[in-house]
């Protein structure tokens, strides 16, 4: 693990790959818009010694701008991964009893970029492309990623682009790229055990809201999802393996948190 390591910290550069969080950035069509709100200004008050202090407010839901699913996110037949049954869960509004983030340790492991727009030489992917299998393997021979048990995959559509556009980021009605469920039991076949995209939701969506993919990877196999990755500087300088780094809040009972993950190369 050490000497795997060592052979990705060529440079030890870091590459930011979150987007900025700020009033008006996309939010999916079922979450609490983010807000920000600078409640306390320099020129509110002074205290002794002519010191001033500004603090603020966020308002939004868990899951805003770049974030990590926790496990308990999805359920499916009833039950979250575990076999713990939805009934048993939650109580009243305090949050997860199990599978919540918190549960979920700052996470250390060698990154793959699948560019698969750079792949097929365009900007960015068709709304609803469902990026297959076959896709993967074909960017990994030709991106020559070779995929290890334990790493994490990342999958770049294009549309991290689009961030500054929500109308168009979040699909304008015509949905959003992202993995077909055959390409996320592709990636789980090669042991992946964890993975994200730079969409709003990591799977494809025709405007329907989807959710096979999610229901596949958090609730049977308890893979977890990042999603509304920035992943272009590393595809502009073809960064395909890196090591990878991200810490999610430890909020207890929460479905996601935001994260900040990098990737040092």
């Amino acid at each position: 693990m050490l000497q795997a390591m060592e052979a990705l910290l060529q440079k030890g550069r870091l590459i930011d790959l979150a987007q900025v969080m700020k009033q008006g950035m996309p939010t999916f069509f079922s979450h609490v818009p983010f807000s920000f709100t600078l409640n306390i200004r320099h020129t509110d008050f002074e205290m002794p010694g002519r010191l001033g202090v500004a603090n603020d407010v966020i308002n939004g839901c868990t899951h805003s701008g770049t974030h990590i699913d926790a496990v308990g996110h999805f359920s499916k037949n009833g039950c979250v991964h575990g076999g713990h049954d939805i009934h048993s869960l939650t109580t009243g509004q305090g949050g997860l009893l199990k599978q919540g983030i918190e549960q979920t340790p700052p996470i250390l492991q060698r990154g793959v970029l699948f560019d698969v727009a750079g792949f097929k030489g365009v900007e960015m992917l068709d709304p609803g492309y469902a990026v297959t299998a076959q896709d993967l393997e074909k960017t990994a021979k030709a991106q020559k990623i070779e995929l290890r048990k334990g790493d994490v995959a990342l999958i770049r559509t294009g549309w991290g682009k689009l961030w500054e556009n929500p109308v168009r980021y979040m699909g304008a009605g015509k949905g959003f790229p992202g993995p077909d469920i055959g390409g996320a039991q592709w990636l789980v076949r090669n042991g992946v055990t964890l993975t994200g995209a730079d969409s709003c939701t990591y799977e494809c969506n025709g405007g329907d809201g989807g959710g096979e993919v999610h229901g596949f990877l958090l609730a049977e196999q308890g893979v977890q999802i990042i999603e509304n990755m920035n992943l272009e500087l590393l595809a502009d300088e073809r960064v395909y393996s890196f090591l990878f780094f991200a810490s999610p809040l430890k909020i207890v009972g929460a479905t996601a948190s935001p994260i900040r993950p990098v990737a040092i190369c």
